[in-house]
């Protein structure tokens, strides 16, 4: 009985063994018979790989380094289309939403003055605190005059649209008499 068993498991074994050899020969056979056509196919990736990279280095231009209480900023170069640029400053979610806000629009102010944003008309920030937009305002570049006798919010705020505000922000604003259109 045990040499019978013994028997059919390695007559078993030996058709297992024999189908997957068949399958594999023929996967091989269908990989050389494609490898032509992957070739084919991989260069158009680089070439898009090569525009993004171009697209990613004409993007790190900017110089975001003056929002220095932000976590992370992400910037939107649309001024070879629209002569627009979009910030987006996640700032510490620790912080208040007013606060943050207050950072953000004195931070704007040296931002608006740096040679990196040349050939932008406008600019849109938008603070960001615990994944919740609480101001986002579009700034004129062509109302944008510097001033240092004043306050650097106002500033950027004579040359702004405000174009959403959270009521905690809105009260904050109130509180500090920012000058918003």
């Amino acid at each position: 009985m045990k040499i019978i068993f013994s028997l059919m498991l390695l007559v078993g074994l030996l058709i297992g063994c024999s189908s997957n050899e068949t399958e594999e020969q023929a996967s091989e056979e269908n990989s050389t018979n494609e490898q032509p056509q992957e070739e084919v196919n991989e260069e158009p990736k680089e070439e898009v790989s090569e525009e993004e990279s171009t697209e990613e280095s004409e993007e790190s231009s900017i110089d975001t380094s003056v929002f220095v209480y932000a976590t992370n900023v992400d910037i939107t170069d649309a001024r070879d289309i629209t002569k627009h640029i979009t910030a987006t400053v996640y700032m510490n979610d620790e912080l208040k939403g007013g606060l943050a806000a207050q950072h953000v629009l004195s931070q704007t102010y040296d931002f608006l003055q740096q040679e990196d944003i040349k050939g932008a008309e406008t600019l849109t920030v938008g603070v960001m605190v615990k994944d919740k937009r609480v101001l986002q305002y579009t700034v004129d570049l062509a109302k944008f005059v510097p001033n240092d006798s004043e306050p650097m919010t106002d500033v950027v705020l004579a040359a702004s649209e405000v174009e959403k505000i959270s009521p905690e922000v809105e009260e904050f604003a109130n509180a500090f008499e920012w000058k918003m259109n």
